[in-house]
């Protein structure tokens, strides 16, 4: 195939997967994305358990490691520099590689940020906000694409000073801040954000139009789905908390009530509206996380 019959079908196939589901609003990439997460839970369970499992538990002492797991190896300060310089330069290819490519398909990438906002318009005010906002959202998949590179790369730079046991939380913790960061932006993506800009530019008198710059839409949407995501961490961080002795899973209990004070005020804070519906779509999923993070720390 040419590379014009493969950038052919790319650009079908995300076509298609931004096409709406008959009878709803939600494109065909929500189930999509439904169906890759259940296989991925599924093959994990049947397939990466027992192997995690062995490795978890093998306390063999391998060359040049103490028996902790340390490396003996030696390096002087100059040695630790440079490798430290070529970790990044690696990431830095990765990352520059990922964006140009990203930015062949800039304007799928574009009508994927634009979803949410259900045919609004947006208007650019100066000449080069479009091009910036089409580069910053192609960096934003690069980025993501180049996750796993860049995570190996801090991984293979501090694994050799850590113990056996260090790198086994290190690799368990990895995945499931993946996981939630994931399900964190998907949920802001799919459920936030067409809710929050409904509000938010139908509010008012119709004879004020609005219409947002580029530049502060993306924005908005960036600073949205990272907070999101990262909020989706709190039962992770509670579990790893209470494993390493921090705090006492008992205590959990006697903050909840703290927690729904707080769960608003953040949920004032994610979604910049003064309505109760929207701030409810993040308080009582921050609930919920707090719950599930209780819950998840008295197994720890």
């Amino acid at each position: 195939m040419t590379a014009d019959q493969i950038a052919n079908a790319v650009q079908s196939l995300l076509d298609w997967l931004w096409t709406p589901i008959p009878g709803s609003e939600y494109p065909w990439a929500a189930v999509v994305l439904l169906v890759i997460s259940a296989v991925a839970v599924v093959g994990g369970v049947a397939y990466g358990i027992p192997r995690i499992r062995a490795w978890w538990n093998d306390n063999s002492v391998r060359p040049d490691e103490d028996e902790r797991g340390v490396s003996t190896v030696e390096m002087s300060l100059i040695e630790h520099l440079v490798e430290l310089k070529n970790r990044f330069v690696i990431v830095g290819i990765a990352v520059t590689l990922a964006t140009v490519g990203a930015f062949v398909f800039y304007q799928q990438w574009m009508r994927i940020a634009l979803w949410p906002l259900n045919g609004h318009e947006l208007q650019a005010i100066t000449p080069t906000e479009k091009v910036m906002a089409y580069f910053k959202v192609s960096f934003v998949v690069a980025i993501a694409v180049s996750m796993p590179i860049i995570l190996f790369q801090v991984w293979r730079y501090i694994a050799p000073g850590l113990t056996r046991a260090e790198r086994r939380w290190i690799v368990a913790f990895v995945p499931g801040a993946t996981v939630s960061f994931i399900a964190g932006i998907a949920f802001a993506y799919f459920a936030l954000m067409p809710a929050a800009l409904t509000f938010l530019l139908g509010f008012g008198d119709d004879d004020i139009k609005v219409v947002p710059t580029v530049a502060s839409y993306i924005d908005f949407v960036t600073r949205l789905l990272l907070a999101v995501g990262g909020i989706f961490q709190m039962p992770l961080v509670m579990f790893i908390l209470t494993k390493a002795g921090v705090i006492d899973p008992s205590r959990f209990g006697s903050w909840r009530r703290y927690v729904v004070v707080l769960a608003f005020i953040v949920g004032a804070i994610v979604t910049p509206t003064p309505d109760p519906f929207n701030q409810l779509l993040v308080a009582v999923p921050v609930m919920l996380l707090f719950e599930f993070g209780a819950l998840l720390a008295r197994f720890a």
